[in-house]
């Protein structure tokens, strides 16, 4: 369905916005708090810059000019590698800083504070927590990104060409 050759480009931004969200991800991690949650959402917001700056660079490429939907294809595949990336990265941090976090019992790192509503597992909701924002918060900010910037950041918008990424 796409071609070959953009996809070095789709690795490449969905590691730079992986690494960008896993950052945030491993601070809250080691923080044990709830009220570190905002680390969480700070790595959803900086996936979306680097989602929208692999907009601006393909749209730089293109001649300032690309396709809208090349650039919208693009941007949303770049932001499904991503997410897997991000959550490999998840689950390995998990199993390495809480190694008991999927044993029955109650786990060595848990969310102090946590309100009663977030789970009573072993964690708190911690696991919950970084996976949904891994998934859910990372495919908002990228969608976004991938919707907004093709749409603003071309120099012409009066005529739309034919999409490069898309076998037609």
């Amino acid at each position: 369905m796409f071609k070959k050759e953009y996809l070095a480009s789709y690795i490449k931004w969905g590691v730079i916005s992986a690494i960008a969200f896993c950052i945030p991800m491993i601070i809250f991690i080691s923080s044990n708090q709830y009220s570190s949650t905002w680390w969480l959402f700070v790595g959803n917001g900086l996936f979306l810059v680097a989602i929208a700056l692999y907009m601006l660079e393909l749209n730089k490429s293109k001649g300032e000019n690309a396709s809208t939907q090349t650039m919208v294809a693009a941007g949303h595949v770049a932001t499904v590698v991503g997410i897997i990336i991000s959550c490999i990265v998840a689950f390995i941090v998990l199993s390495v800083m809480a190694p008991d976090i999927f044993s029955s019992g109650q786990s060595d790192k848990v969310m102090e504070d946590a309100p009663a509503q977030t789970g009573t597992g072993s964690t708190h909701g911690l696991v919950f927590f970084v996976f949904m924002n891994a998934i859910i918060g990372n495919v908002c900010g990228g969608s976004f990104s991938s919707i907004m910037v093709p749409y603003t950041a071309r120099k012409n918008q009066t005529k739309d060409r034919k999409s490069e990424v898309l076998n037609n």
